[in-house]
Formats: structure tokens, sequence, C-alpha cells
């Protein structure tokens, strides 16, 4: 049951959505001949299987918060979405929304292809009551934040993405919203844009507007969201404040492969914090000598920061057989702080005898770009020959700096012969680095950074 509550545009309580045990559950049938059977069946025979899309949902989120819903594909969030907006009805539970509601669910929805920008932008305001006066007061706000230009006034059918997500976020934002909904369109414009859209969404949020968007990038959650949801199988895992949903989803999808609440910071009653820092050490330097005593074990499938999806290729002339990371000397983490001394060591098995191995590493981005890498022959580095049937352990040491978001590491072994690099084994995107966020440095590196007066200005 969705109730719309509003009362002179206050939330009793600030609690402006409050979800109560909802509930919803799909009927799937195999084919239409099925779902017809069933309809017409004298003993109502099921032919169907449910599929929960959500279950037992409780969650409150109060005036001028800011709240990302982070979840894997397919894990529920653009339905909670949908049913908060009053597009699907919940099987169960109930929802209250204390005010008007603006969503951006999906690209057009709303909109008349066959009609213009303009056109589209007086329809949808006439419809919601709008007077003649303030419509043309919207239109003229919306086609300066959209600034698509001549295509305003064009049938949005010969649209792009981009301009189709510019007329309706400059739409939703521009009819005086309680609540603003938005499922990942933002991610269809250009960079410029999304920086506008998100400086928008934060003076709405400081105006007392709540936001409520989907989005799998935890960097856009991490710098726009107070709190954050975590939904995993239609279940609601996590319901806190951004950085603990944040380490949540990470450990989801690169750690132990189930949702857990991390630990917070320590406080006054964790007295013995420093003993347990201690015994992890000494775990991390038993594992350590494991590793290099020769151990079978796959140590690096037993680390959260291990990708199982990482990608592979080489020739096959050497394997690294296993690899493990520490961070300041730590082996166990879900997430760094950026500026910690990194040491990868690798456990490389040669199939043959290569006169002059090469190791290199890199670290790229989720979408895939390097951002920064070397390798030994780049740097004149040189390693002994590694005999067929060697296992040698390297070690790579490198100071990154990182911004907060989301990185992989590369490695590999390679060769140089007749000046053409080879590779014998190149693992890429093996490990995973979620790098915490913090307000002293953007972009990807933290750069030392110093500012001074050398010449005072002289007023007269």
């Amino acid at each position: 049951m969705l109730e719309n509550s509003v009362s002179g545009g206050k939330a009793v309580g600030d609690v402006v959505i409050s979800v109560s045990h909802v509930s919803k559950t799909y009927k799937l049938y195999p084919s239409h001949q099925d779902r017809l059977k069933e309809a017409l069946h004298p003993f109502r025979k099921r032919y169907h299987e449910e599929f929960s899309a959500l279950h037992d949902v409780t969650f409150e989120i109060r005036r001028g918060e800011s709240v990302g819903i982070l979840g894997r594909n397919g894990a529920g969030k653009s339905t909670l979405l949908q049913i908060i907006a009053g597009v699907l009805n919940p099987t169960s539970g109930s929802i209250r929304v204390a005010g008007t509601i603006s969503a951006l669910l999906e690209l057009g929805a709303g909109f008349n292809p066959d009609l213009t920008g303009r056109e589209n932008v007086v329809l949808a305001n006439t419809i919601q009551g709008v007077g003649e006066k303030e419509i043309a007061e919207r239109v003229s706000l919306v086609e300066s934040f959209a600034d698509v230009g001549l295509f305003f006034d064009q049938p949005m059918k010969v649209y792009s993405s981009g301009m189709y997500a510019r007329v309706a976020f400059a739409h939703a934002i521009n009819v005086e919203p309680d609540v603003l909904i938005v499922d990942e369109i933002l991610g269809v414009g250009d960079a410029k844009f999304q920086e506008k859209c998100y400086s928008r969404i934060r003076e709405m949020r400081e105006a007392g507007v709540c936001i409520l968007f989907v989005s799998h990038s935890t960097e856009i959650v991490q710098r726009n969201c107070d709190k954050a949801l975590l939904i995993e199988g239609g279940k609601l895992i996590i319901h806190d404040y951004a950085d603990a949903v944040i380490a949540a989803y990470h450990d989801l999808l690169y750690g132990s492969g189930r949702a857990r609440e991390p630990k917070t910071a320590p406080t006054a009653s964790d007295q013995n914090h420093v003993e347990t820092i201690s015994k992890s050490d000494q775990v991390i330097s038993a594992e350590l000598h494991e590793f290099m005593d020769g151990s079978d074990r796959s140590l690096c499938k037993t680390r959260n920061y291990y990708n199982k999806n990482e990608r592979r290729f080489g020739n096959g002339d050497a394997e690294i057989v296993d690899f493990i990371i520490t961070a300041d000397g730590r082996g166990h983490f879900n997430a760094i702080s950026g500026d910690e001394a990194l040491s990868i060591y690798l456990k490389v098995l040669f199939k043959r005898e290569i006169h002059q191995p090469q190791i290199g590493w890199a670290i790229v981005t989720s979408e895939g770009i390097t951002i920064a890498g070397s390798n030994t022959a780049m740097c004149n580095i040189s390693i002994p020959q590694a005999c067929s049937g060697a296992t040698c352990i390297y070690e790579i040491k490198i100071l990154p700096n990182l911004c907060g978001g989301d990185y992989f590491l590369n490695f590999g072994v390679g060769e140089i012969s007749n000046g053409t690099w080879t590779f014998l084994d190149n693992r890429r995107s093996a490990i995973y680095l979620a790098v915490t966020h913090s307000d002293k440095a953007t972009g990807f590196f933290r750069i030392p950074f110093e500012c001074q007066v050398v010449r005072p200005v002289d007023y007269e």
C-alpha cells in the first residue's frame, strides 16, 4: 500500500519516506500459454514460480538526507525506487511518502517522443495543474539548465540519450519536489553536465529536499550521500552512514561473498585494540613465512582484495602461482586510506629457462584506464636468470598516494626477446583496492601541496 501524506510540505517528525515491511513478488510463467492455462483452470492449478524481488524491507529517510542505494545487478534496487515513486504497488507492506515526488526512473519515461522538449515540459506541468504563468517560468528554467540549444524545440525522438537526460533532470528539479528519486539516468550525461547535476543535488539537499538515487559508483555515493542502503537478493542488508555501507558493499563484491557490517572506529571501550593489531601483525608474519617457504596453499584466494573475475593471458612459459599484498604491513583489509606503502609478493613458477625475467605492475580504474604503471625494464632493474622448473618470489614496492575511489592492480612477468616484450603470465585486475575518501585531495593521486605568501600585498 502506497500512501502520500502531505501536510503543508512538512513531514511529521522530519521523516519523509517510511518503508515498512515491504515485499514485492512476481509470478514467472514458462510461457504465455501457461499463464492462460492458470487463468482458465477450473481448480486454479499453479503453473508459475514465484520470484521475490523485495523481501520485508523496512527503513526511514529524513528530510534533507541524501541516500544512495547500492547493490549488485538484480538485487532489487530499481524495484524499490519504483515502489517508492508509486509506479509499482508492493505485494505486502506499506510506504508513506510525505510531500511531492519527482522521479527519474527510466530514460525518457513520461515524455512523448513525438513532442518537442518544450512541449513535453509544458504538457507535464499542465497535467500537474501548474498555472500558465508559472509554467512559462519553469520552461525557461528547464531550457536554461538543460542547455540543449535548438534541440529543445525539436521532437525528442531525435534526441541522443544525453539530451534526454539533460531535459529530464532539468524538468525533475524544477517542479519543487520534496523527494527527488534518480535511477542511474545521470550516467548517460557528459562529465560536465554530471557535475552540474550533482552540484544542484547538493543545493536541493541543503534546502531540505530528500534525495534518493541508485548508483554503482561508490565514489558518487561517497561524495553525494549522507547515508546509504545495501540491497542484496531483495533484502535490506545494511542502512547506515555511507562509509559503512560502502565497506559492506566492497566486502560483498570482493570479500567473503557475504555483506556484513564493518567494524566502526575504535572507541574508549575498545581496550584490546592495540593487542588485536599486534596479533594481526603476527598472523601476516606467519603467512609471509608460509608463502616464502613454498606452501602449496593458494593464499591470494583467502584475501578480501582478490578479484575472482580477473583476466589473465600469456604464453605460459612462466606462471604466477600465488600472490599476496600488504599495506603498511597489514595483510588483511577491506579498504585502505591510500597513503600506505604497498608490497606485492609474486610467486612465479618458470616452465623454461628465462635469461632475464621482467616484472611489471599497473594501477587501473574500474573502467580499465591505466593511471600508473612501470616494469623492471623501464627502470633498468636487473633480475637474475631463472632456470626451468624454478620457483622465484619477487617483491614489488610502491607508494601510490591514491585519492578515494575504486582501483585494481595488474601485474605480470615477461621477457624482452629481440627488442620485443612478451608476456609469460599477465594477471589483469587481480587485486581490488578500495580507497577511502578524504577532503584533502581530488582526482587519482594525492600530490604534495604547499602554498605560502612570498610577498605581502602593500596597502596604501
